[in-house]
């Protein structure tokens, strides 16, 4: 009975197999040096990864946004469910584990975004073309954590990242915090044009995160004299802040001096 139960369920994991293959031929990916581009992403850090992602070139940017934008499907949840419940069946019954007879080759959201980080990082600027999606996801992906990678990969991007601030702007009021404080983190290393960027800095010194809070002065004091706007509300928070005191010393070393921060 036990090696019926073990056949039948092998062959629903050949099936799931198919499927996912079946899938993966409809948009087929671009191929380098014979290996396709997700083959590339899951291999181990390297030269070659990276030589062969640029290699790959733009062509890579159609796959890279829509696994930054994965989510988990149904069958993904099933299957990875299923696995962990066969392998403890398995073990159970001394048996090995059906997924290491039959390799079934399916990724959670997560690890997608993970690999077109990396994607993204490789190419650099030559994904800034991607900028206009990147935006998009940011401000209408229903996914918090989508919308915390499509800010973070833009690092990678160069100075034609700065087009992607109002983007950054409105993900600094996003409902989600960590989106919030990471959309401050990004300004802060791209650094955008400071007439627009200090008054969305400022606001965000009154944000009900203190993380936000934090990341806001730390950029304001980035931009340095630039953000003179900005010293009253510093002033009004740099007891409480030592971000917001640094940010001082950097803008405006004499009010820092007459408001004794040292």
């Amino acid at each position: 009975m036990r090696k019926r139960v073990y056949i039948a369920l092998a062959v629903l994991l050949v099936m799931l197999a198919g499927v996912a293959a079946w899938q993966g031929r409809r948009q087929p990916e671009p191929v380098y040096q014979g290996k396709r581009l997700s083959d590339w992403l899951e291999r181990p850090n390297g030269d070659d990864r990276e030589q062969a992602i640029r290699q790959i070139g733009t062509n890579a940017l159609p796959f890279l946004i829509k696994w930054l934008r994965a989510q988990d499907t149904r069958l993904n949840q099933w299957q990875t469910t299923w696995v962990q419940w066969q392998t403890t069946w398995a073990e159970r019954q001394n048996f090995v584990p059906f997924h290491f007879l039959v390799p079934v080759h399916f990724k959670s959201a997560e690890l997608r975004r993970a690999d077109a980080a990396f994607g993204y990082k490789a190419l650099g600027p030559l994904a800034s073309a991607q900028i206009p999606s990147l935006m998009d996801a940011m401000t209408n992906d229903p996914s918090p954590e989508v919308r915390l990678a499509a800010e973070e990969v833009l690092i990678y991007l160069g100075p034609e990242a700065r087009r992607a601030a109002p983007a950054l702007f409105r993900a600094t009021k996003d409902a989600n915090e960590t989106v919030r404080v990471n959309a401050f983190w990004v300004l802060g290393k791209i650094l955008p044009d400071a007439r627009l960027t200090i008054p969305v800095l400022v606001a965000g010194l009154d944000d009900a995160s203190a993380g936000a809070r934090f990341r806001a002065a730390i950029v304001l004091g980035e931009y340095g004299p630039e953000a003179k706007a900005a010293v009253p509300a510093l002033l009004r928070m740099q007891v409480t802040n030592n971000a917001a005191a640094t940010a001082l010393k950097a803008i405006d070393p004499e009010a820092a001096a007459k408001a004794g921060v040292k």
